[in-house]
């Protein structure tokens, strides 16, 4: 953290403490880091309070974080919005809120909740659905993930949806062992989406699964 209005904010307004989390294995599967960076802040008790997973903007990131110490914008507060005006958005939100926490059986909840509220082609409904195929890969659930992907690109061909689960379902194959069936879905990315950023990358798999080029570590 370099920017000086984060580092003031810090220094006066709240205590950070940094972890390496690929070193201090314990403390990250006790907060269920499931990325980096991931900033938990929690209260005088050592509950959470709330997380930031990724990278934000100066300013965007200390106005969530004042937020956070009002008690806005949280899950808890997510959860009693909904209770009160429930709307798909919102549901959206407290379903990425649980993802991020690895509580599964609610952020499936919720994310289920976005799809059945939402029309099926609908921007959050593909999200959602992306979102809980990428559940199943991460739990190396590699053919239900692979059967998701598979879904979202028939129901949303033509759309960014459709071209990210194809290169996903791909990956998943490979993550699964599936020679044949990886480098036959890597080819037909190619085929599909000639002009995608991420042909490079799947070219480079390619030659990998047929032995052309060494495995890199």
């Amino acid at each position: 953290m370099t920017d000086q209005k984060v580092i003031d904010f810090f220094t006066n307004e709240m205590i950070l403490t940094k972890v390496n989390g690929k070193e201090d294995t314990l403390l990250a599967q006790q907060h269920h880091i499931v990325g980096y960076p991931t900033l938990v802040m929690v209260d005088t008790n050592g509950d959470e309070v709330d997380r930031i997973v990724g990278y934000m903007e100066p300013d965007s990131f200390l106005t969530e974080l004042r937020n956070y110490q009002k008690g806005i914008g949280t899950l808890a507060d997510l959860l009693h919005k909904a209770e009160v005006s429930p709307d798909h958005s919102l549901s959206f939100e407290i379903a990425k809120k649980y993802h991020y926490r690895d509580g599964r059986e609610e952020a499936v909840t919720w994310y289920q909740k976005v799809i059945d509220d939402s029309d099926p082609r609908d921007s959050l409904s593909g999200e959602s659905r992306m979102a809980l195929a990428d559940m199943h890969r991460r739990a190396k659930e590699y053919d239900f993930a692979a059967l998701a992907f598979t879904s979202i690109m028939n129901d949303f061909e033509g759309t960014i949806f459709a071209e990210d689960a194809e290169i996903w379902r791909a990956y998943t194959y490979r993550k699964k062992g599936d020679t044949t069936a990886a480098i036959t879905a890597f080819e037909e990315f190619i085929e599909h989406y000639p002009e995608s950023e991420d042909v490079d990358y799947a070219e480079k798999q390619i030659k990998k699964l047929k032995g052309e080029t060494e495995e890199e570590e």
